[in-house]
Protein backbone atom coordinates (compact mmCIF):
# COMPACT_ATOMS: atom_id res chain seq x y z
CA UNK A 1 0.00 0.00 0.00
CA UNK A 2 1.47 3.12 -0.90
CA UNK A 3 1.40 5.93 1.33
CA UNK A 4 1.85 10.01 1.82
CA UNK A 5 2.25 12.28 4.58
CA UNK A 6 -0.90 14.30 5.05
CA UNK A 7 -0.65 17.83 5.17
CA UNK A 8 -3.89 18.90 6.82
CA UNK A 9 -3.33 21.74 9.34
CA UNK A 10 -3.61 20.31 13.35
CA UNK A 11 -3.96 22.27 16.22
CA UNK A 12 -1.64 21.43 18.53
CA UNK A 13 -2.42 20.59 22.42
CA UNK A 14 -1.63 23.77 24.16
CA UNK A 15 -1.34 21.49 27.83
CA UNK A 16 1.65 19.43 26.25
CA UNK A 17 3.98 21.94 26.56
CA UNK A 18 6.58 20.61 28.41
CA UNK A 19 7.93 22.13 31.78
CA UNK A 20 8.81 20.89 35.06
CA UNK A 21 5.27 22.31 36.35
CA UNK A 22 3.03 20.93 33.50
CA UNK A 23 4.49 17.31 34.15
CA UNK A 24 4.15 17.48 37.72
CA UNK A 25 0.60 18.66 37.50
CA UNK A 26 -0.58 16.59 34.62
CA UNK A 27 0.81 13.09 36.88
CA UNK A 28 -0.94 14.70 40.35
CA UNK A 29 -3.61 13.33 41.74
CA UNK A 30 -6.98 14.17 41.38
CA UNK A 31 -8.21 16.05 44.35
CA UNK A 32 -10.56 13.48 45.48
CA UNK A 33 -7.96 11.38 46.23
CA UNK A 34 -6.02 11.10 49.05
CA UNK A 35 -2.40 12.17 48.76
CA UNK A 36 1.14 10.01 50.18
CA UNK A 37 2.14 12.86 51.90
CA UNK A 38 -1.91 13.10 53.61
CA UNK A 39 -3.34 12.03 56.49
CA UNK A 40 -4.81 9.61 55.70
CA UNK A 41 -3.69 6.84 58.46
CA UNK A 42 -4.86 3.74 56.15
CA UNK A 43 -2.99 5.25 53.24
CA UNK A 44 0.52 5.45 55.38
CA UNK A 45 0.06 1.85 57.02
CA UNK A 46 -0.18 0.58 53.05
CA UNK A 47 2.70 2.46 52.33
CA UNK A 48 4.58 1.75 55.46
CA UNK A 49 4.18 -2.18 54.04
CA UNK A 50 4.86 -1.51 51.17
CA UNK A 51 8.71 -1.02 52.58
CA UNK A 52 8.77 -3.24 55.07
CA UNK A 53 6.40 -5.95 54.59
CA UNK A 54 5.39 -7.60 57.37
CA UNK A 55 3.87 -11.47 57.73
CA UNK A 56 0.50 -10.37 58.08
CA UNK A 57 -3.39 -10.85 56.96
CA UNK A 58 -4.66 -8.48 55.22
CA UNK A 59 -8.49 -8.42 55.63
CA UNK A 60 -10.66 -7.44 51.95
CA UNK A 61 -12.10 -4.07 53.81
CA UNK A 62 -8.60 -2.90 52.62
CA UNK A 63 -9.34 -0.69 49.16
CA UNK A 64 -5.83 -0.66 48.22
CA UNK A 65 -2.63 -3.11 47.82
CA UNK A 66 0.99 -1.78 47.49
CA UNK A 67 3.73 -4.08 46.26
CA UNK A 68 7.18 -3.74 44.84
CA UNK A 69 7.82 -5.41 41.88
CA UNK A 70 9.61 -8.94 41.82
CA UNK A 71 8.29 -9.52 44.94
CA UNK A 72 5.42 -11.63 46.95
CA UNK A 73 2.61 -9.92 49.42
CA UNK A 74 1.68 -11.54 52.55
CA UNK A 75 -2.00 -13.62 52.59
CA UNK A 76 -4.73 -11.70 51.36
CA UNK A 77 -8.31 -12.28 52.06
CA UNK A 78 -10.00 -11.52 49.18
CA UNK A 79 -13.71 -12.52 47.64
CA UNK A 80 -14.47 -14.06 45.61
CA UNK A 81 -15.52 -11.88 43.01
CA UNK A 82 -11.66 -10.13 43.49
CA UNK A 83 -10.21 -13.31 42.85
CA UNK A 84 -12.11 -14.14 39.84
CA UNK A 85 -11.55 -10.88 38.31
CA UNK A 86 -7.39 -11.02 39.02
CA UNK A 87 -7.34 -13.75 37.03
CA UNK A 88 -9.00 -12.52 34.12
CA UNK A 89 -7.28 -9.00 34.31
CA UNK A 90 -3.93 -9.44 35.19
CA UNK A 91 -3.64 -13.65 34.18
CA UNK A 92 -0.02 -12.72 33.27
CA UNK A 93 1.30 -9.63 34.99
CA UNK A 94 0.48 -10.53 38.80
CA UNK A 95 0.74 -14.25 39.92
CA UNK A 96 -1.87 -15.34 42.07
CA UNK A 97 -0.91 -18.08 44.45
CA UNK A 98 -3.41 -20.30 46.22
CA UNK A 99 -3.08 -20.92 50.18
CA UNK A 100 -4.36 -23.33 52.48
CA UNK A 101 -7.22 -20.92 53.27
CA UNK A 102 -9.59 -20.75 50.02
CA UNK A 103 -10.39 -17.37 50.96
CA UNK A 104 -6.50 -16.21 51.03
CA UNK A 105 -4.14 -16.06 48.61
CA UNK A 106 -0.64 -14.87 47.42
CA UNK A 107 -0.02 -11.97 45.21
CA UNK A 108 3.34 -12.07 43.15
CA UNK A 109 4.72 -9.50 41.14
CA UNK A 110 7.22 -9.89 38.05
CA UNK A 111 8.35 -7.17 35.77
CA UNK A 112 5.17 -5.88 35.36
CA UNK A 113 4.74 -2.29 37.05
CA UNK A 114 1.17 -0.29 37.16
CA UNK A 115 -2.49 -0.51 38.63
CA UNK A 116 -4.94 -3.38 38.38
CA UNK A 117 -8.65 -2.31 39.79
CA UNK A 118 -11.16 -5.14 40.29
CA UNK A 119 -13.72 -4.56 42.07
CA UNK A 120 -13.36 -3.72 45.88
CA UNK A 121 -9.78 -3.92 45.61
CA UNK A 122 -6.86 -1.57 43.91
CA UNK A 123 -3.59 -3.34 43.98
CA UNK A 124 -0.28 -0.92 42.70
CA UNK A 125 2.93 -2.32 41.57
CA UNK A 126 5.53 0.23 42.15
CA UNK A 127 8.83 0.12 40.66
CA UNK A 128 12.26 -0.12 42.40
CA UNK A 129 13.70 2.34 39.78
CA UNK A 130 13.28 6.35 40.78
CA UNK A 131 10.33 7.73 38.28
CA UNK A 132 12.27 9.97 36.39
CA UNK A 133 15.11 7.03 35.35
CA UNK A 134 11.73 5.51 34.15
CA UNK A 135 10.19 8.02 31.74
CA UNK A 136 14.10 8.45 30.75
CA UNK A 137 13.70 4.73 29.55
CA UNK A 138 10.50 5.79 27.80
CA UNK A 139 11.41 8.95 25.63
CA UNK A 140 14.40 6.70 23.97
CA UNK A 141 13.85 7.36 20.56
CA UNK A 142 11.48 10.27 21.09
CA UNK A 143 11.82 13.96 19.31
CA UNK A 144 13.28 16.12 21.64
CA UNK A 145 10.65 18.40 20.91
CA UNK A 146 8.21 16.26 23.05
CA UNK A 147 9.50 17.73 26.23
CA UNK A 148 11.05 20.45 24.92
CA UNK A 149 13.65 22.20 26.48
CA UNK A 150 12.50 21.67 29.99
CA UNK A 151 13.12 19.18 32.33
CA UNK A 152 10.67 16.10 32.66
CA UNK A 153 10.50 16.93 36.42
CA UNK A 154 8.51 13.33 37.78
CA UNK A 155 9.00 13.05 41.29
CA UNK A 156 8.32 9.86 43.84
CA UNK A 157 4.82 11.34 44.72
CA UNK A 158 3.81 10.81 40.94
CA UNK A 159 1.46 8.35 40.06
CA UNK A 160 3.13 5.42 37.49
CA UNK A 161 -0.45 4.71 35.82
CA UNK A 162 -0.87 8.49 35.14
CA UNK A 163 2.60 9.77 33.97
CA UNK A 164 2.84 6.60 31.51
CA UNK A 165 -0.73 8.17 30.28
CA UNK A 166 0.70 11.89 29.89
CA UNK A 167 3.93 10.25 28.28
CA UNK A 168 1.55 8.44 25.86
CA UNK A 169 -0.73 11.38 24.63
CA UNK A 170 2.25 13.77 24.47
CA UNK A 171 4.28 10.80 22.31
CA UNK A 172 1.49 10.26 20.14
CA UNK A 173 0.17 14.65 19.71
CA UNK A 174 4.21 15.14 18.75
CA UNK A 175 3.78 12.39 16.29
CA UNK A 176 0.65 13.87 14.39
CA UNK A 177 1.10 17.85 15.25
CA UNK A 178 1.80 18.31 11.56
CA UNK A 179 -0.53 16.18 10.16
CA UNK A 180 -2.26 12.53 10.50
CA UNK A 181 -0.44 10.01 7.82
CA UNK A 182 -2.48 9.83 4.47
CA UNK A 183 -2.14 6.47 2.52
CA UNK A 184 -4.24 4.61 -0.51
CA UNK A 185 -6.78 2.15 0.19
CA UNK A 186 -8.43 0.19 -2.01
CA UNK A 187 -12.12 -0.02 -1.63
CA UNK A 188 -14.62 -1.97 -3.79
CA UNK A 189 -18.51 -0.46 -3.39
CA UNK A 190 -21.39 -0.26 -5.29
CA UNK A 191 -21.68 3.71 -5.79
CA UNK A 192 -24.01 5.47 -8.10
CA UNK A 193 -20.84 7.09 -9.56
CA UNK A 194 -17.93 5.52 -11.61
CA UNK A 195 -15.08 5.86 -9.79
CA UNK A 196 -12.34 4.50 -10.39
CA UNK A 197 -12.37 0.77 -12.05
CA UNK A 198 -15.79 -0.25 -13.30
CA UNK A 199 -16.16 -4.01 -12.08
CA UNK A 200 -17.79 -5.42 -15.47
CA UNK A 201 -17.91 -9.52 -14.21
CA UNK A 202 -19.97 -8.32 -11.08
CA UNK A 203 -22.33 -6.35 -13.21
CA UNK A 204 -22.23 -10.21 -15.21
CA UNK A 205 -23.36 -11.73 -12.20
CA UNK A 206 -26.36 -8.97 -11.01
CA UNK A 207 -27.40 -7.23 -13.61
CA UNK A 208 -30.46 -6.20 -11.83
CA UNK A 209 -28.05 -3.65 -10.00
CA UNK A 210 -27.04 -2.03 -13.19
CA UNK A 211 -28.11 1.48 -11.74
CA UNK A 212 -25.45 1.41 -8.84
CA UNK A 213 -22.26 -0.77 -10.55
CA UNK A 214 -19.70 -2.19 -8.72
CA UNK A 215 -16.17 -0.08 -8.51
CA UNK A 216 -13.06 -1.04 -7.57
CA UNK A 217 -11.02 2.29 -6.90
CA UNK A 218 -8.09 4.04 -4.26
CA UNK A 219 -9.30 6.38 -2.04
CA UNK A 220 -6.53 8.87 -0.11
CA UNK A 221 -7.72 8.88 3.42
CA UNK A 222 -6.51 8.91 6.93
CA UNK A 223 -7.69 5.75 7.80
CA UNK A 224 -4.72 3.56 7.99
CA UNK A 225 -3.47 1.09 10.10
CA UNK A 226 -1.11 3.93 11.79
CA UNK A 227 -3.60 5.77 12.40
CA UNK A 228 -5.77 3.60 13.73
CA UNK A 229 -3.16 1.90 16.04
CA UNK A 230 -2.63 5.38 17.59
CA UNK A 231 -6.40 6.26 18.11
CA UNK A 232 -6.71 2.62 19.86
CA UNK A 233 -4.12 3.38 22.27
CA UNK A 234 -5.76 7.02 23.14
CA UNK A 235 -8.91 5.19 23.42
CA UNK A 236 -7.74 2.35 26.03
CA UNK A 237 -6.09 5.45 28.15
CA UNK A 238 -9.39 7.07 28.24
CA UNK A 239 -10.69 4.21 29.39
CA UNK A 240 -9.10 4.11 32.72
CA UNK A 241 -11.19 4.99 35.22
CA UNK A 242 -8.74 7.67 37.56
CA UNK A 243 -7.28 9.33 34.88
CA UNK A 244 -6.42 12.97 36.37
CA UNK A 245 -8.82 15.57 34.14
CA UNK A 246 -6.01 17.26 32.75
CA UNK A 247 -4.99 14.22 30.34
CA UNK A 248 -8.46 13.14 29.91
CA UNK A 249 -9.36 16.52 28.81
CA UNK A 250 -5.99 16.33 26.44
CA UNK A 251 -6.71 12.92 25.48
CA UNK A 252 -10.41 14.05 24.28
CA UNK A 253 -8.70 16.86 22.08
CA UNK A 254 -5.96 14.18 20.82
CA UNK A 255 -8.98 12.14 19.68
CA UNK A 256 -10.79 14.76 17.80
CA UNK A 257 -7.69 14.87 15.40
CA UNK A 258 -8.18 11.24 14.27
CA UNK A 259 -11.47 12.40 12.54
CA UNK A 260 -11.95 10.22 9.34
CA UNK A 261 -9.99 7.44 11.23
CA UNK A 262 -12.50 4.15 12.25
CA UNK A 263 -11.98 3.19 16.12
CA UNK A 264 -10.58 -0.75 16.33
CA UNK A 265 -10.35 -2.92 19.25
CA UNK A 266 -6.81 -3.89 20.46
CA UNK A 267 -6.69 -7.17 19.27
CA UNK A 268 -7.20 -5.68 15.52
CA UNK A 269 -3.41 -4.57 16.42
CA UNK A 270 -1.31 -7.80 16.78
CA UNK A 271 0.43 -7.95 13.94
CA UNK A 272 3.83 -5.70 13.10
CA UNK A 273 3.56 -2.45 10.97
CA UNK A 274 6.44 -2.15 8.86
CA UNK A 275 8.35 1.19 9.19
CA UNK A 276 9.06 2.89 6.03
CA UNK A 277 10.65 6.58 4.80
CA UNK A 278 7.21 7.54 4.94
CA UNK A 279 5.88 6.98 8.50
CA UNK A 280 9.21 7.17 10.05
CA UNK A 281 8.69 10.12 12.24
CA UNK A 282 5.69 7.77 13.61
CA UNK A 283 7.59 4.97 14.69
CA UNK A 284 8.36 5.58 18.58
CA UNK A 285 4.80 6.91 18.98
CA UNK A 286 3.87 3.21 17.25
CA UNK A 287 5.79 1.28 19.58
CA UNK A 288 5.03 3.20 22.77
CA UNK A 289 1.31 2.53 21.65
CA UNK A 290 1.88 -0.79 21.13
CA UNK A 291 3.24 -1.34 25.06
CA UNK A 292 -0.17 0.33 26.27
CA UNK A 293 -2.35 -1.85 24.39
CA UNK A 294 -0.15 -4.70 26.13
CA UNK A 295 -0.67 -3.49 28.95
CA UNK A 296 -4.28 -1.87 29.42
CA UNK A 297 -7.23 -4.62 29.94
CA UNK A 298 -10.75 -4.14 30.48
CA UNK A 299 -12.65 -6.96 31.35
CA UNK A 300 -16.38 -6.83 31.74
CA UNK A 301 -17.47 -9.10 35.08
CA UNK A 302 -20.88 -10.19 35.73
CA UNK A 303 -23.87 -7.36 36.27
CA UNK A 304 -21.93 -3.52 35.24
CA UNK A 305 -18.80 -4.51 37.32
CA UNK A 306 -15.49 -4.18 35.04
CA UNK A 307 -11.76 -5.31 36.11
CA UNK A 308 -8.68 -2.12 34.23
CA UNK A 309 -5.58 -3.28 34.10
CA UNK A 310 -2.73 -0.29 33.24
CA UNK A 311 0.51 -1.68 33.54
CA UNK A 312 3.58 -1.78 31.87
CA UNK A 313 6.58 -4.10 31.26
CA UNK A 314 9.51 -3.11 32.22
CA UNK A 315 11.51 -5.99 31.16
CA UNK A 316 10.39 -4.81 27.44
CA UNK A 317 10.96 -1.65 27.91
CA UNK A 318 14.61 -1.69 29.67
CA UNK A 319 15.14 -3.85 26.15
CA UNK A 320 14.21 -0.99 24.14
CA UNK A 321 15.62 1.98 26.07
CA UNK A 322 19.37 -0.05 26.23
CA UNK A 323 19.02 -0.38 22.12
CA UNK A 324 17.86 2.42 21.24
CA UNK A 325 21.03 3.93 23.93
CA UNK A 326 23.77 1.64 22.63
CA UNK A 327 23.14 2.52 18.51
CA UNK A 328 23.35 5.57 19.01
CA UNK A 329 26.81 5.33 21.07
CA UNK A 330 27.95 3.27 19.00
CA UNK A 331 26.97 4.34 15.28
CA UNK A 332 28.76 4.68 12.91
CA UNK A 333 32.10 2.42 14.15
CA UNK A 334 29.58 0.07 15.03
CA UNK A 335 26.28 -1.17 14.04
CA UNK A 336 23.84 -2.54 15.96
CA UNK A 337 20.84 -5.22 14.91
CA UNK A 338 17.77 -5.59 16.79
CA UNK A 339 16.25 -9.12 17.55
CA UNK A 340 17.41 -10.87 14.36
CA UNK A 341 16.80 -14.02 13.15
CA UNK A 342 19.29 -16.56 12.55
CA UNK A 343 19.03 -20.47 11.78
CA UNK A 344 21.15 -22.53 14.97
CA UNK A 345 21.55 -25.83 13.32
CA UNK A 346 22.80 -26.77 9.90
CA UNK A 347 19.43 -27.75 8.48
CA UNK A 348 18.31 -24.40 9.77
CA UNK A 349 15.36 -26.46 11.43
CA UNK A 350 15.23 -24.68 14.59
CA UNK A 351 16.27 -20.95 14.52
CA UNK A 352 17.04 -18.36 17.48
CA UNK A 353 16.31 -14.44 17.93
CA UNK A 354 18.85 -12.88 20.38
CA UNK A 355 18.13 -9.40 21.37
CA UNK A 356 20.83 -7.34 20.11
CA UNK A 357 23.99 -8.29 17.32
CA UNK A 358 26.17 -5.93 16.68
CA UNK A 359 28.41 -5.69 13.53
CA UNK A 360 31.67 -4.48 12.53
CA UNK A 361 32.30 -3.63 8.78
CA UNK A 362 28.96 -5.75 8.17
CA UNK A 363 30.86 -9.11 10.21
CA UNK A 364 29.27 -9.75 13.03
CA UNK A 365 31.41 -9.52 16.49
CA UNK A 366 29.19 -9.88 19.82
CA UNK A 367 25.96 -10.89 20.21
CA UNK A 368 23.98 -9.96 23.38
CA UNK A 369 21.15 -10.65 25.60
CA UNK A 370 19.21 -8.38 27.68
CA UNK A 371 17.15 -8.60 30.71
CA UNK A 372 15.65 -6.96 33.42
CA UNK A 373 16.00 -9.26 36.29
CA UNK A 374 18.26 -11.76 36.58
CA UNK A 375 16.20 -15.05 38.29
CA UNK A 376 17.81 -17.34 40.31
CA UNK A 377 20.88 -17.84 42.50
CA UNK A 378 24.74 -17.28 41.56
CA UNK A 379 24.70 -21.09 39.75
CA UNK A 380 21.59 -20.51 37.81
CA UNK A 381 22.70 -20.99 34.15
CA UNK A 382 19.84 -20.54 32.82
CA UNK A 383 20.30 -16.85 31.35
CA UNK A 384 23.64 -18.07 30.04
CA UNK A 385 22.49 -20.88 28.12
CA UNK A 386 20.27 -19.08 24.98
CA UNK A 387 23.58 -16.78 24.84
CA UNK A 388 26.15 -19.91 24.38
CA UNK A 389 24.01 -21.49 21.80
CA UNK A 390 23.95 -17.94 20.01
CA UNK A 391 27.59 -17.08 20.33
CA UNK A 392 28.63 -20.88 19.29
CA UNK A 393 26.17 -20.92 16.45
CA UNK A 394 27.75 -17.55 15.08
CA UNK A 395 31.34 -18.44 15.74
CA UNK A 396 32.03 -15.89 17.96
CA UNK A 397 34.54 -15.49 20.95
CA UNK A 398 32.06 -13.61 23.48
CA UNK A 399 28.58 -12.81 24.64
CA UNK A 400 27.01 -10.16 26.76
CA UNK A 401 24.34 -10.18 28.86
CA UNK A 402 23.06 -7.36 30.30
CA UNK A 403 20.92 -6.94 33.21
CA UNK A 404 19.03 -4.36 35.72
CA UNK A 405 18.52 -6.30 38.63
CA UNK A 406 19.78 -9.93 39.67
CA UNK A 407 18.85 -12.13 42.86
CA UNK A 408 22.31 -13.29 43.06
CA UNK A 409 24.59 -10.97 40.87
CA UNK A 410 26.87 -13.39 38.99
CA UNK A 411 30.25 -13.05 37.99
CA UNK A 412 31.18 -10.50 35.70
CA UNK A 413 32.58 -12.83 33.24
CA UNK A 414 32.36 -16.45 32.72
CA UNK A 415 34.37 -18.34 30.54
CA UNK A 416 33.18 -21.77 28.97
CA UNK A 417 35.31 -24.66 29.40
CA UNK A 418 37.12 -26.58 26.47
CA UNK A 419 35.55 -23.94 23.73
CA UNK A 420 36.85 -20.64 25.52
CA UNK A 421 33.85 -18.34 24.69
CA UNK A 422 33.61 -15.81 27.14
CA UNK A 423 30.23 -14.46 28.58
CA UNK A 424 30.22 -10.80 30.02
CA UNK A 425 27.53 -10.24 32.40
CA UNK A 426 27.04 -6.30 32.86
CA UNK A 427 24.66 -4.43 35.87
CA UNK A 428 23.22 -1.58 34.63
CA UNK A 429 21.67 -0.03 38.05
CA UNK A 430 18.37 1.91 37.69
CA UNK A 431 18.13 3.32 41.44
CA UNK A 432 21.18 5.60 40.68
CA UNK A 433 20.67 9.89 39.58
CA UNK A 434 20.11 9.94 36.15
CA UNK A 435 23.58 12.27 35.55
CA UNK A 436 24.94 8.36 36.75
CA UNK A 437 22.67 6.31 34.53
CA UNK A 438 24.18 8.51 31.32
CA UNK A 439 27.06 7.67 32.59
CA UNK A 440 26.84 4.40 32.89
CA UNK A 441 25.42 3.86 29.41
CA UNK A 442 28.48 5.39 28.58
CA UNK A 443 31.24 3.05 30.05
CA UNK A 444 28.56 0.34 28.72
CA UNK A 445 29.46 1.53 25.12
CA UNK A 446 32.99 1.65 25.33
CA UNK A 447 33.11 -2.04 26.52
CA UNK A 448 31.38 -3.05 23.42
CA UNK A 449 33.67 -1.36 21.35
CA UNK A 450 36.71 -3.03 23.20
CA UNK A 451 34.97 -6.33 23.54
CA UNK A 452 34.15 -5.98 19.39
CA UNK A 453 37.18 -4.78 18.53
CA UNK A 454 38.98 -7.90 16.49
CA UNK A 455 42.19 -9.18 18.27
CA UNK A 456 45.41 -9.68 16.08
CA UNK A 457 45.98 -12.89 15.03
CA UNK A 458 49.18 -14.41 16.61
CA UNK A 459 51.94 -14.81 13.04
CA UNK A 460 54.34 -18.04 13.96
Amino acid sequence: MQRSAGSGPTASIPSLRTSSTAARTCCARSPGRASSSGTDPRRARLQATSRHPPRQLYDAAMTAIQLREHSESAPLRLPAAARSALLEAAADKITVVATADPQKVILRTGSWVGALVVPGCTIRVEPRAPMENLFTMFSAGLPPDVWGGGTVGWDGDSELVDGVAAFLVRAIDAATRRGLLHGYVTIEEDTSVIRGRLLVDQIAIRPWNAATPPCRYDEFTPDIEENRLLLCAVRQVLSWPNLPPLVRRDGLRLVQRFEGVRATSPDEHRAELPITRLNEHYAPALELARKALDGITIRHLDGDETAHAFMVDLDDLFRRWITVELASRLWPEVSLEERPQYALDVQEQWHFTPDLLLRRDQRPVLVGNVTYHLAGGRHDGSDFYPLLAYASALGLEAGLLIYAGADAPPAPEVVVRSIGTRLLCVPLRLNVPAARLAGSLDTLAELVRVVSYPRPVAVR
